[in-house]
């Protein structure tokens, strides 16, 4: 049952970021990772809208025997130095935690997201080195938090190796903070995978 919902979300995400004719599109994104225990799939979409890009991006993340979790974001993106470009916007996430002798916590949050992502190749000229940085963090105060959930907290930190013009080799580590009522759920972990852009 676990594998045909992951497999559902996997579609459903391909079906919402796949170009369609006539759309202004100007870059896309799909990669999916994983480690021994979990395994996660990713989107995004970026429109340039000048000056700025609006990117709109999904993920569905699944860790066996600690949570599932499933994320959309929207941001807006600018260049804001060379190789570097930043973006701000919101992510929703909702999912469940699993916890033992009680029944699994629900997890509803709206984040503030900030993000920076760094382009080496950009940078180092005489010694191109295709590989690109990226860091994400997004928090959700109480207030932008719901049901079960008092504090939402996930930070990720990644390299994509440019293996082809248009794939990538990616390496990244999640943390998740999450707190509930009366109970609290951290983890970190490390995930390998395959990002494929256009």
């Amino acid at each position: 049952m676990k594998r045909y919902s992951l497999l559902s979300l996997l579609f459903t995400l391909i079906l919402i970021i796949l170009p369609k004719p006539g759309m202004p599109q100007d870059s896309f994104m799909f990669g999916i990772q994983a480690n021994q225990t979990a395994i996660e799939v990713l989107g995004e979409v970026g429109f340039y809208l000048q000056p700025s890009t609006f990117y709109v991006g999904a993920n569905g993340v699944y860790f066996e025997d600690r949570y599932s979790m499933g994320g959309l974001h929207a941001m807006v993106g600018n260049v804001v130095a060379p190789g570097l470009t930043g973006k701000i916007g919101f992510k929703g996430v909702a999912g469940k935690f699993k916890r033992s002798r009680s029944d699994d916590p629900n997890l509803y949050a709206l984040a503030f997201s900030i993000a920076g992502r760094y382009d080496l190749s950009e940078v180092i000229a005489a010694h191109y080195i295709p590989v690109i940085l990226h860091a994400t963090v997004s928090v959700a105060p109480k207030p932008l938090s719901f049901d079960d959930t008092e504090r939402f907290f996930e930070a990720t930190f990644g390299a994509d190796w440019m293996f082809l013009e248009n794939a990538a080799i990616t390496a990244s580590y999640r943390f998740v903070d999450a707190k509930f009522e009366e109970w609290r759920r951290s983890h970190g972990g490390g995930y390998l995978g395959f990002k494929f852009l256009f």
